[in-house]
């Protein structure tokens, strides 16, 4: 039985500002109220309320793109052609982008056999017999793809405003602090996280550096911002969760701690967009005496890392393998050390061997017999693999033989269809020519219209098992011309290592496993280093 899907969609955009400027929600648009006005539609149209009713919802979505979770199963029904009317309130539930809007009502939902039909906007494709939609619902559409942007403008003056006369309208509090339960939207100072905050400041005035005060902070059991602002986590990618110089760097950078608030530091790209754009730092805007500070202007100028004049960074040798090797011991991954004074030979050293002491981490190993070591596995494996690749050109010939089998199927829909649609406007025009009665021309034109729609699934499902079949068999052949290119390879270069590396493991007793980058895994390759 054919069904019917009542769309329904509440965001920000539907919330407008009160007297004091915050946002409230407007009722009339709300998801109850949507459900009720459609439903008392389909209650009061015999036809339509024969069909079973399937609800989408998103709610905090925004209408200017269609990545939505409610959308897309709903987009999932009709691709599977178990919709036949979208029902919403108005044109701008289902979409506020006009040129999206125009896409679905012109060329998608006609060509599906779907009805759409928007009540507030009193449109109904089966009255334009899916013909392009009328001049007046494309301005309609127009106008809710300029009221998103305006709305948008104001969403963003509103949080700016508020921005501006000291409120705290971002979701994460910086460590040290939280969210205050009595006053809206202001922070104060959580003394148990605060004290942590005060401790690495007061390690760094001592002139350690953030590597050993996150080692200090790791011996003396101090758990991280993580684990107490959610109990319970230990364990992070199969990595014991532990500070780390980094975490410690962000906190002595933030000038948060001195009692100031940043904000502006972004911009959107587009309306509906989550991405943003990086403001210089210069051009942020910044409140003094927002809120109470743990430390002092002195105290931070003398442990900030972050002072261009005294920069610690450096242009360091990069390694192939930087990025993809890790210790085998504690997961995490391995730093690269060129030769020095002290070190006369290239190395990769466990960066949290000296924090975490387990006995399985791999300490150093040496870089010149790790990559030997490298390139002896992946010679082996292209070699291996190119045995078998040649042995399985009968799989090719079969892979082939699909391809074409489908491309013949695929075209014998298309032309089925194409020769029922022709079949179908001939009876149209008998009908027209009064050849034939209403009610024969009624039941041959449903027939018809049944067959399209089934040869209609069928040509989709044939086309995304093709591409499948392509994608399988181009990646195969791909994998092919990799293993003939790089046959015998002799040096360890980036190319190499992004090509057929994904991971690198290595072990304390000197053994080095492999996770490839090949289409098809054949699982872990293992040696030992000598």
């Amino acid at each position: 039985m054919d069904k019917l899907a009542m769309y329904l969609r509440l965001s920000l955009e539907d919330k407008r500002a009160d007297s004091d400027g915050n946002l409230i929600q407007d009722e009339s648009n709300s998801i109850g109220n949507q459900r009720k006005q459609i439903l008392e539609y389909i209650h009061h149209d015999p036809e339509l309320a024969e069909h079973e009713v399937m609800e989408f919802s998103d709610d905090g979505y925004s209408g200017t793109n269609m990545e939505r979770p409610g959308m897309q199963k709903l987009l999932k029904e009709v691709k599977a052609n178990n919709i036949r009317c979208i029902i919403v309130k108005d044109m701008s539930r289902f979409s506020r982008d006009y040129i999206e809007t125009g896409t679905y009502l012109n060329q998608i939902f006609p060509f599906m056999g779907i009805r759409f039909i928007s009540l507030n906007d009193h449109y109904d494709s089966r009255e334009h017999h899916g013909s392009t939609i009328e001049i007046d619902t494309a301005f309609q559409t127009l106008l809710y793809d300029l009221y998103s942007k305006d709305v948008s403008v104001k969403v963003k003056a509103s949080f700016e405003n508020k921005c501006a006369n000291g409120e705290y309208v971002f979701g994460q509090v910086p460590f040290g602090y939280e969210k205050s339960r009595e006053v809206k939207n202001t922070v104060i100072v959580n003394e148990k996280e605060a004290e942590i905050v005060r401790h690495i400041f007061s390690l760094a005035m001592q002139g350690k550096s953030s590597t050993q005060i996150a080692k200090q902070l790791y011996e003396e059991k101090i758990p991280t911002a993580t684990q107490i602002r959610r109990p319970g986590t230990e364990v992070k990618d199969g990595r014991l969760h532990t500070w780390s110089g980094q975490a410690v760097r962000t906190i002595l950078n933030n000038r948060f701690y001195l009692g100031e608030m940043a904000y502006g530091k972004t911009v959107r790209k587009s309306v509906g967009s989550k991405d943003g754009i990086a403001v210089p730092k210069e051009d942020w805007k910044v409140i003094p005496n927002h809120h109470e500070a743990l430390i002092s202007e002195e105290i931070f100028e003398q442990v900030s890392a972050f002072r261009p004049e005294s920069s610690t960074k450096r242009n360091r040798e990069k390694h192939p393998l930087t990025g993809k090797l890790y210790c085998g011991g504690c997961g995490y991954s391995l730093s690269y050390k060129p030769p020095l004074a002290k070190t006369r030979y290239r190395r990769f050293e466990c960066r949290k061997h000296s924090q975490l002491q387990i006995l399985e981490c791999c300490t150093y190993i040496n870089a010149d017999i790790l990559e030997e070591t490298v390139l002896f596995m992946l010679n082996k494996e292209l070699m291996l693999r190119g045995n078998a690749m040649k042995q399985k050109e009968n799989l090719f010939s079969f892979q082939e033989a699909g391809i074409h089998a489908l491309k013949k199927k695929l075209d014998e829909y298309r032309q089925t269809k194409k020769q029922t649609q022709a079949e179908k406007d001939v009876l149209y025009e008998k009908y027209a020519m009064k050849e034939l009665p209403v009610a024969e021309y009624q039941r041959k034109a449903k027939e018809l219209t049944e067959k399209i729609s089934s040869l209609s699934v069928l040509e989709v499902e044939a086309a995304e098992k093709l591409a499948e079949f392509e994608k399988e068999y181009r990646k195969a052949e791909e994998d092919m011309k990799q293993i003939i290119r790089y046959s015998h390879i002799e040096i360890l270069t980036q190319e190499v290592v992004d090509t057929f590396i994904k991971k690198v493991y290595a072990y304390r007793d000197k053994r080095v496993e492999i996770e490839w980058n090949f289409s098809v895994d054949t699982g872990v390759s293992r040696a030992k280093t000598t």
